[in-house]
């Protein structure tokens, strides 16, 4: 496959770029330009006593070697209004034999703070650049580099590129590039493709005409003919791929390179940016060019990196390893170990320092390059290498509680240049260990910022005044640093402790007995752990109130000064229809012999509320919901759900989590198979089992609920409706007028899971089938008589309502419709004896309206009786007359009549009917 699109482009791109030679009508060498690649990077003052407005600016520009056009000089605008200033020359120097290397270096000192686009127009471009419209020579040339100017954000360099944009790609092979862009003040680097500029006629600065990215030139595909060749670049990497170029030629293109520094709210603010415009060479070359393995990595500060790297080259050519671009080399070093035909490697070491940490990663590029017999075209791969440098963790972090309070202390930071310690805490602990170049604490910890301190500070204070006693809170710390780098350190180990153990803990609050005038409730709690070390005499003073939630109505229901006395069985309550709340207050004496006045903790409990839901409709379940306000954790250890059904013991039937503050589940009947029976009572109870996760607190914390029974319904089910049918056969024989009745009758389904407490039945009608159901009628009878119609058409469905007000679905469905017989004669004799004097229909029920016309033998219309939908009119009563009531002589006339009749499908109400009669006198 490749050798055929090989071939298939070969000659397409030969002639092609023939074809652009003929045009063009000179060689490329020929043409007196001259420019092919650049950029502009700025550097701050690092001069003694710096000024922030003053920069030192670096334009290195690659132009063609062969070319007579020289630049002993340039001009440059510095983005101060029309201010420019005349750079001459540095240096210049050839990197290969078609290509010049040219430096030009000068300074300058801005007026005041703001932003600044500093650029440069030069003439010509290259020629037969094949991505641009020809001719390419007669297009400047415009490279620029932003800086934005904010003394409040401190000193700032621009971007430093440090791989030449010179580069060399093989037809139907992947080609890759990294400028290796690095920021000397660690800010974050971005990178898009945007179309390179000239400076047009008008002056203007503008997109080259014809412009395109190179893999929109020809169809190309990929070098594996997966698909379309495609031309990307990398917005963080850097890293420029173009898979894979089918035509030889000349191409250039240009990206941004964006500069970003966090912002005094915490977000990205873009202080800079650099234009490179980079040519691309593209030719035959049966090389394949060697594979570089990409590696990230990251390293602690102060430790060092020794990283090996490795290439491969697919023909098995000797490979040539080199740092292509970075901002670290030296002080770090690369050395190649190893050169054998198809493979390579070499030795990266970084001894890293504190001054090295930094949020943005290190961009290390490495090139691989093939060995290649005199005259053939070498070819390489580039790949960036991302190092992250982050700061070492806090050592021995300690931490003690007194007074409601904690202490931590630690070593002092390792890293003098950071800027604070970050301090973090949770209740319990979390077992976290960071990953491998994990830094800070992540929000999935559990962890909350609580404070920080400069980095040279060894202790914290935590006085938050909701540490609440007897609980164990879990702290940890790590290091920021300060900007531009805004690097952060590994978290230190998680250290825990818990608050003044010296108090009781309420333990339970436990629904012993159920009832609403003998209920009963259990509330135990521990003695002080430390109580030796508190002022006698101590005092428990146990108070209660109806309901869960805190807040007043209190009453004291037991006081002591016997600290083993830790239980209360409190009698005579609604446990039924009531929770209860306890408050447990602690007393210790201000001085030895006094009264015990000085509150030393307080804490509040209730007991454990349970609400049952039966299941309407065909569900056979029970839904338990059960609420708690405790201090203790009732969402670590499972719940217990008990049931009784009738007559028989409680079991356990299930286990399931909850929450700080609630449960909830629903029993199917699943517990040993056995299925709920519809009218049958189940009463359940809840035992909920909670922790303090305090060492020497005993767990689980099992309290009970109070018991509730429920008898599961059974269903209230639709009756089946019948109706009595009309018998048109009979009804058209012998027509009756209005009004009708319709009868309908129903049969209960009250067996097996239907209830029979049928209170009522209701009776519902639509008229058409088209219309919503309407309550028609309510009875305690199986029977119903829908009397006084004018029609028989309708729809009726029953539902029976049970003694609790549960209505059931809708019964099946029962019609009647009416009996549509429309018969018109074909003579009358008006002469009036009162026998067929007038035109009517045979059978005449049922109509709703009419519109009835005549015509003469000619086709005109002698009679419209118009639209009528009340009395006799309705059923036509035509007495042989004119619109003005005239007699219409005898003979043959033609009639239409359009009827409109009552009936069950609106889709067959209406209907026309055509004719003759003859009028006979």
């Amino acid at each position: 496959m490749l050798n055929h699109l090989r071939h298939k482009y070969l000659l397409h791109g030969s002639l092609l770029w023939v074809l652009i030679l003929l045009l063009l009508g000179a060689s490329p060498e020929a043409q007196a330009t001259h420019i092919r690649a650049g950029d502009i990077t700025a550097k701050r003052d690092t001069t003694p006593n710096p000024n922030p407005r003053r920069f030192f600016f670096t334009m290195i520009i690659y132009t063609n070697h062969l070319s007579q056009a020289e630049d002993p000089e340039v001009t440059i605008y510095p983005g101060v209004g029309t201010t420019s200033i005349i750079v001459p020359r540095k240096s210049v120097t050839p990197i290969n034999s078609e290509t010049d290397r040219e430096v030009f270096e000068w300074e300058y000192t801005y007026p005041s703070d703001g932003t600044y686009t500093t650029y440069w127009v030069g003439e010509n471009r290259d020629n037969n650049i094949l991505n641009m419209a020809a001719p390419s020579d007669q297009r400047s040339f415009f490279i620029s580099t932003t800086i934005d100017i904010n003394a409040l954000r401190g000193f700032n360099s621009t971007p430093v590129l440090t791989v030449e944009p010179i580069d060399d790609a093989a037809m139907f092979r992947k080609f890759v590039h990294n400028p290796g862009a690095y920021d000397a003040d660690g800010d974050s680097l971005s990178f898009k493709l945007v179309a390179p500029r000239y400076r047009d006629p008008s002056g203007a600065i503008t997109v080259v005409p014809g412009y395109r990215h190179p893999d929109q030139v020809a169809n190309c595909r990929t070098s594996d003919d997966s698909g379309p060749a495609f031309f990307r670049l990398d917005p963080i990497t850097g890293q420029l791929t173009w898979d894979a170029p089918c035509l030889a030629g000349r191409y250039n293109i240009a990206f941004v390179v964006e500069e970003w520094r966090r912002g005094p709210n915490g977000g990205a603010v873009k202080i800079g940016e650099v234009v490179r415009d980079m040519r691309i060479n593209v030719e035959e070359n049966e090389n394949r060019p060697p594979v570089l393995e990409p590696k990230d990595t990251c390293v602690v500060a102060g430790t060092t990196l020794r990283g090996i790297v490795r290439a491969t080259d697919p023909d098995g050519d000797l490979i040539n390893l080199t740092v292509a671009g970075s901002g670290i080399v030296p002080p770090a070093t690369f050395e190649q170990r190893t050169n054998n035909p198809g493979s390579a490697t070499g030795l990266f070491i970084w001894n890293t320092e504190c001054a090295d940490v930094r949020r943005s990663p290190y961009q290390v590029i490495f090139r691989a390059e093939d060995v290649r017999p005199q005259g053939d075209k070498r070819l390489a791969d580039l790949q960036p290498w991302n190092i992250t440098v982050i700061g070492p963790a806090p050592e021995n972090l300690d931490a003690t509680s007194a007074d409601r309070n904690v202490t931590l202390t630690w070593n002092s930071y390792t890293c003098q240049n950071a800027d604070k310690i970050r301090i973090y805490r949770r209740e319990g602990p979390s077992n976290f260990v960071p990953d491998y170049c994990q830094t800070g604490v992540p929000a999935s910890t559990g962890y909350v910022l609580i404070g920080e301190v400069d980095a040279g500070e060894t202790t914290f204070f935590d006085d938050d005044p909701n540490l609440k006693a007897g609980v164990e809170y879990c702290y940890i710390i790590y290091a920021t640093f300060p900007a531009p780098g805004r690097g952060e350190s590994l978290a230190s180990l998680e250290v825990c402790v818990v608050i003044d153990q010296d108090i009781p803990y309420l333990t339970n609050v436990t629904v012993d007995e159920t009832s609403t005038t003998n209920g009963r409730i259990t509330v135990k709690w521990t003695q002080p752990i430390d109580v030796e070390k508190l002022t006698p005499p101590l005092e428990y003073r146990l108070y209660r109130k109806v309901g869960m939630e805190a807040g007043n109505g209190f009453t004291e229901v037991k006081r002591t000064r016997n600290m083993a006395d830790t239980t209360f069985v409190d009698r005579n309550l609604n446990t039924v229809e009531n929770a209860y709340r306890y408050r447990l207050e602690f007393y210790r004496s201000p001085a030895p012999g006094g009264q015990p006045t000085l509150l030393r903790d307080s804490a509040e409990a209730s007991s454990v509320y349970l609400n049952l839901t039966p299941a309407e409709g065909e569900a056979k379940e029970v839904a338990l919901n059960w609420t708690y306000n405790v201090p203790w954790k009732n969402e670590v250890l499972q719940h217990y759900i008990y049931r009784q059904a009738t007559g028989g013991e409680f079991v356990l039937i299930d286990s399931v989590s909850a929450t700080a503050t609630s449960g909830s589940y629903t029993d199917r009947g699943t517990f040993n198979g056995e299925e709920l029976v519809r009218g049958q009572e189940y009463c359940y109870y809840v035992v909920t089992a909670g922790t303090y996760q305090v060492k020497g607190i005993p767990e689980p914390l099992l309290n009970y609920s109070q018991r509730v029974c429920v008898t599961l319904p059974k269903l209230i089910c639709p009756p089946e409706l019948s109706i009595q049918q009309l018998d048109c056969n009979a009804f058209n024989q012998n027509p009756t007028e209005p009004p009708y009745q319709n009868v309908l009758n129903w049969v209960p389904n009250i067996t097996g899971d239907c209830t029979d407490e049928i209170a009522y039945y209701t009776v519902y009608f639509k008229p058409t089938l088209d219309a919503e159901y309407t309550p028609l009628d309510t009875t305690t009878e199986t029977t119903y008589t829908h009397s006084g119609l004018e029609t028989f058409a309708g729809c009726y469905v029953v539902t029976a309502t049970d003694v609790n007000g549960r209505e059931s679905a809708f019964s099946n469905e029962v019609c009647n419709d009416n009996c549509i017989s429309f018969i018109l004669p074909n003579i009358i004799t008006p002469n009036g004896d009162n026998l067929n004097d007038v035109f009517r229909p045979k059978v005449r029920a049922f109509i709703r309206s009419m519109r009835f016309r005549v015509y003469n033998r000619w086709g005109v219309q002698v009679y419209d009786g118009g639209t009528i939908t009340q009395g006799e009119g309705r059923y036509i009563n035509w007495p042989g007359v004119d619109n003005d009531g005239n007699r219409l002589t005898d003979g043959t006339y033609y009639y239409e009549a359009e009827v409109e009749f009552y009936t069950l499908d609106p889709a067959k109400a209406r209907a026309t009917y055509k004719g003759w009669v003859e009028i006979v006198r």
